[in-house]
């Protein structure tokens, strides 16, 4: 049985911890920041962080589509 290892997703602006990923998936990994209200992006092929603006809501129930 394969061992995986989570990783632990930071804020590259506040350095506060924003969610863990578990190792297994192979779908980005988004997160929000709850100090800078920024969406944070773990990139699973490559492990790199990237920060992005929230995008606004498009509808009513408050669905976000990227």
């Amino acid at each position: 049985m394969k061992k995986y290892k989570p990783k632990e997703t930071y804020c590259p602006q506040c350095n506060l911890k924003v969610g863990t990923y578990d190792g297994r998936s192979t779908i980005n990994h988004i997160c929000r920041c709850r100090n800078c209200n920024k969406r944070i992006v773990y990139h699973v092929d490559s492990g790199k962080v990237e920060v992005k603006e929230i995008p606004k809501r498009v509808c009513s129930s408050g669905m976000t589509f990227l």
